[in-house]
């Protein structure tokens, strides 16, 4: 009988399985090189997730937002917390969040995550969104990332349920996207370390002018008749072209911290 692999194990899997080799430093730094400047455009708003973090942020002195990217998260959570810093080891992504604009109680530190405990102080909190995709030593990360923080580590993590449109493109491949949050959830509770869930649901909206416009941003394996059935429960058709429109769920795992597990 196969016994399934301790979750540790299973991430650790499901990282090297990557066919990009993004677990790979040199391979990811020049993922997010080619990412940079158009990777606020390419992304949806989370008000519903930044309203919740702010909420549970109340009377947080600090925050450090790991793998903070262009600050999507961390500069519309910057005004909940009297000291921010954001670390990243990309530098071309850290360039276009000081682009959009200086805080005096923001500092921003290049560098990885495993260097982190000897380049940043500890924090009141820290934040790592989509951050461990690529990290395939699944509890050193989590360790240091705990290690960090005084009082809480949230984690952000999706199921890769996402967009309808690759989620069909996904299962016509027969490549579904695997449910990271919940084997982060699992990992975490291996560990034994107390964690809380909370499941937030966001919502996205595009317009296309014209069909065309709305296929080619799709890009089925599919007749355009089919392609439009498909996605026909998330598409409105109005006189300047096609509104589609989704809801999305993110999971904020949150972890206790202070006295090692």
């Amino acid at each position: 009988m196969n016994v399934p692999a301790d979750p540790l194990t299973r991430w650790r899997d499901l990282v090297l399985s990557a066919r990009s080799e993004r677990y790979r430093p040199d391979r990811d730094l020049a993922f997010w090189q080619g990412k940079a400047a158009d990777y606020d455009h390419t992304q949806p708003a989370l008000p519903n997730t930044v309203s919740w973090l702010r909420g549970d942020l109340h009377r947080t002195w600090s925050l450090l937002d790991v793998g903070a990217g262009t600050g999507r998260l961390l500069l519309p959570l910057a005004g909940a917390v009297a000291q921010a810093t954001a670390l990243d080891y990309s530098p071309d992504m850290l360039a276009q969040l000081r682009a959009r604009g200086a805080l005096p109680h923001l500092r921003t530190v290049c560098c990885s995550l495993e260097e982190a405990p000897d380049q940043v102080p500890v924090h009141d909190a820290v934040l790592a969104a989509w951050s461990l995709a690529y990290q395939p030593d699944l509890r050193p990360a989590l360790e240091t990332l705990r290690g960090l923080s005084r009082h809480a580590l949230y984690l952000l993590e999706d199921d890769g349920v996402g967009s309808p449109h690759v989620q069909l493109r996904r299962a016509l491949a027969g490549t579904p996207k695997p449910g990271r949050a919940r084997l982060l959830r699992e990992a975490l509770e291996a560990l034994g370390w107390p964690v809380t869930a909370q499941t937030i649901t966001e919502s996205r909206e595009l317009t296309f002018t014209t069909t065309a416009e709305l296929l080619a941003f799709a890009r089925l394996p599919l007749s355009e008749a089919q392609s439009l059935a498909a996605l026909k429960p998330y598409l409105r058709q109005e006189a300047g072209g096609w509104r589609y429109r989704w809801t999305f769920e993110i999971t904020v795992l949150r972890v206790a911290c202070g006295a090692p597990a």
